[in-house]
């Protein structure tokens, strides 16, 4: 019924009260009542999501991506959405939660070729050579600590490729616990970092990158601009300001 919520999926499982919701064309995935994901059914390739917007900022700093791992594959419309700009690109998620698997591709259209879904631990993946990286993970809504360790950052970084980057949500609760994270971010990574927030969200991504060797400029990440926004439909002029806005020449979070 038009403009009534209604409940198409429910499975209690031993990550969360999983729940796929619809109204009028509008499809979302819910985690103990927080929404993870949304697609428009009318306008599939859309990305919805804000947060999925400031991932692509990456793209500002390295060439398009031929592999990309996700850890953390909400209901997969990073995925969606990637294989309907560039149908080449080859993906894989790494999803402890074998119920968010059977939903994506039932109810979010999860792409069927290029892509792979892996019932597995991030923790204990082996995958290598991956252009680009997002890491994605909540628990209790925040960054679970394992996620920004030592130990995962160096898993995370010996499995990129030698231009990858990575893509990191950092969900935290207070200024002292995003700047340890960042600081041992920064530290894997030769502080070769740069931030990003986004606007009327909690969230904070923060990218890493590989290449020790690379010199950033604004005026060589600002040339992409244009290309990229018509290639990606999507804002990189906003997201660029948006990274100069937070990431000021000389700050201790970006590589500017």
């Amino acid at each position: 019924m038009l403009n009534q919520e209604q409940l198409l999926f429910q499975q209690e499982t031993a990550g969360g009260l999983i729940e796929v919701w619809q109204k009028d064309s509008h499809r979302w995935l819910n985690i103990d009542a927080v929404v993870q994901s949304g697609i428009n059914i009318n306008q599939p390739e859309l990305l919805v999501s804000p947060l999925h917007h400031a991932f692509l900022a990456a793209l500002l700093f390295i060439e398009t991506p031929k592999k990309i791992l996700l850890a953390g594959m909400g209901a997969g419309a990073f995925a969606r959405y990637i294989h309907h700009v560039n149908p080449a690109i080859q993906g894989e998620a790494v999803e402890i939660n074998e119920a968010i698997s059977v939903i994506a591709k039932q109810y979010f259209d999860f792409p069927e070729t290029k892509w792979k879904i892996n019932i597995d631990n991030i923790r204990q993946w082996q995958g290598k050579s991956y252009d680009f990286i997002l890491a994605d993970i909540a628990e209790d809504e925040l960054t679970p600590a394992w996620l920004t360790s030592e130990m995962m950052l160096l898993q995370l970084k010996n499995q990129l490729s030698l231009q990858g980057a990575l893509a990191m949500n950092l969900l935290v609760n207070d200024a002292q616990s995003f700047q340890q994270s960042l600081i041992t971010i920064r530290k894997i990574f030769k502080r070769q970092t740069v931030c990003l927030t986004v606007p009327d969200h909690k969230n904070i991504v923060v990218f890493a990158f590989n290449n020790q060797t690379k010199e950033y400029s604004s005026a060589a990440v600002k040339s992409q601009i244009v290309s990229l926004s018509q290639t990606w439909g999507i804002d990189f002029d906003a997201l660029f300001k948006q990274l100069q806005s937070d990431n000021p020449v000389g700050s201790f979070g970006g590589v500017f």
